[in-house]
């Protein structure tokens, strides 16, 4: 897959997205709650957090040449950028030769220009690298049933099993819906029915084994994947929980409070399916319905397994949908700009260019408000870390409570959690742990802990203005030290 002219537009969106993750981003950002979870497997330099049922390991094998050699968050921030950048070209890479490369590059502008992605490029996080499986799988399946290209199954074979990789789940979404694509085909069925079913079982592979050494059995496993995620199932409020979490929260859990309120800056949210449906109206007239219904279907078919069967909401969920639905609405885009002559046309394209303008500088403003206030909150990390030295709590160590893993992973301790999506032990597992090394349970808010009473506690408050509490048990092994 050399470069050729035809990619040219969409090298140029890339550059810009890598630009704009070094800029508005900063490779300074500390690593989040899942970060650190994923980043434990494969690093020298922190115990292993709790890997629990609903995580798979692909991004973590993308993170490991990387931590392998060096703890700097900042080295690690530029390689991710660096990852998500070349990943961004090689999934709308095929699209260059079955659409016109203008309209490819645009719909890589349309996913890359979301504050979620360019938050979450340089994130050790799933989310972006299954956008860029399922928009390469949908490409290579287009070449793949119009027989232009030999190697096309491999490719599509090898772009299903790293979604798989990186999230089985999405791939159990994805699958059935090109499988589905195939019927419509006129050649080479057979084909690409191998490389569909071939591609995710080969990815899946090392979930699977995973299975039955920690669960007993995929079933178990899906199970208490279930169990983790609050019980999935038909969750329509699911809708609501999204558009509530737009623009304002990483993650909205619990988000009982979400209402359907649009605001300003989301306003492009609900237009996202009525443009993809014009777009392949558009593409109908002429006569590429068939290229762009793939990764339509695809998109509403991820979309709708987080809209409608999650009972939480995160704006990062809804990324693999928004980059393939980027190609129809790419389509109606570059439809409009070209409509009509002389005026009229510079009206449609001025028009097309004032809304793309309009979206770029929303996604802006929204980009700056999370790097703001997730920049804070993570600060407080080592502020609770210097209060957690300064008690004592030093390697070998164990930590529980809130955000104990990524407060973990800051102190070089391990994490053991009794309640929540991490959970990995009771509490007489908890208090054995107190007898074996240094132990603080870390609260913010709520009820002090049952288990805790007679132990010793601490208040202090962060930067931030949280009030943060330490409890630590009443023995040697905890004790602070002066």
């Amino acid at each position: 897959m050399r470069p050729t002219r035809p990619c040219v537009p969409l090298v140029a969106v890339a550059f810009l997205y890598a630009a704009a993750q070094l800029v508005a981003v900063t490779t300074r950002m500390r690593l989040g709650w899942d970060e650190t979870v994923y980043v434990s497997q494969v690093s020298p330099h922190v115990p292993t957090a709790f890997f629990s049922a609903p995580r798979a390991r692909g991004v973590t094998l993308l993170a490991a040449p990387l931590v392998a050699v060096t703890s700097s968050v900042a080295a690690l921030r530029i390689y991710m950028t660096v990852l998500s950048t070349i990943g961004l070209v090689i999934a709308y890479w095929p699209w260059t030769r079955l659409l016109r490369p203008v309209t490819v590059a645009l719909a890589a502008f349309l996913l890359a220009v979301l504050w979620m992605v360019q938050f979450y490029g340089n994130a050790v996080m799933p989310n972006i690298y299954v956008a860029y499986g399922a928009v390469a799988a949908t490409g290579w399946f287009a070449h793949t049933v119009r027989g232009q290209s030999r190697a096309a199954p491999v490719w599509l074979a090898a772009s299903l099993a790293f979604v798989a990789l990186i999230r089985p789940g999405d791939a159990m979404w994805l699958v059935p819906t090109l499988l589905v694509a195939v019927a419509f085909a006129h050649r080479r069925r057979l084909i690409a029915l191998a490389a569909i079913v071939i591609g995710p079982l080969a990815g899946a592979a090392e979930w699977v084994v995973e299975a039955y050494v920690r669960f007993g059995d995929p079933l178990r496993r899906l199970r208490a994947a279930s169990e983790t995620e609050g019980g999935l199932g038909w969750h329509p409020e699911g809708v609501r929980m999204e558009l509530h979490a737009l623009d304002h929260n990483l993650l909205c859990r619990p988000c009982g409070g979400a209402t359907w309120h649009v605001q300003p800056l989301s306003a492009w949210w609900p237009l996202v399916p009525v443009l993809a449906a014009g777009g392949l109206v558009l593409a109908a007239r002429g006569r590429r319905l068939g290229l762009l219904a793939p990764p339509a279907a695809c998109g509403a078919v991820l979309g709708a397994s987080y809209l409608f069967l999650v009972g939480y909401a995160a704006p990062r969920f809804l990324i693999p949908a928004y980059a393939l639905l980027a190609l129809p609405m790419a389509e109606l885009a570059w439809g409009a700009a070209t409509l009509g002559r002389g005026r009229w046309r510079i009206a449609t394209a001025g028009a097309v260019a004032l809304g793309l303008a309009a979206q770029t500088a929303g996604q802006q403003l929204v980009l700056a408000h999370m790097v703001t206030s997730q920049y804070t909150a993570r600060g407080d990390f080592v502020a609770i870390t210097g209060q957690l030295q300064y008690l004592g709590v030093r390697p070998p160590c164990t930590l529980s409570g809130e955000q104990a893993p990524p407060l973990a992973f800051y102190t070089g301790c391990r994490s053991l959690q009794i309640a929540g999506n991490d959970m990995s032990t009771d509490v007489a597992g908890l208090r054995r742990a107190a007898t074996l090394t240094r132990l603080a349970v870390v609260e913010h808010i709520g009820q002090r802990p049952r288990y805790t009473r007679g132990w010793l506690r601490y208040s202090f408050t962060t930067p931030s203005g949280r009030r943060w509490r330490v409890f630590l048990p009443p023995h040697p092994p905890a004790a602070p030290r002066t």
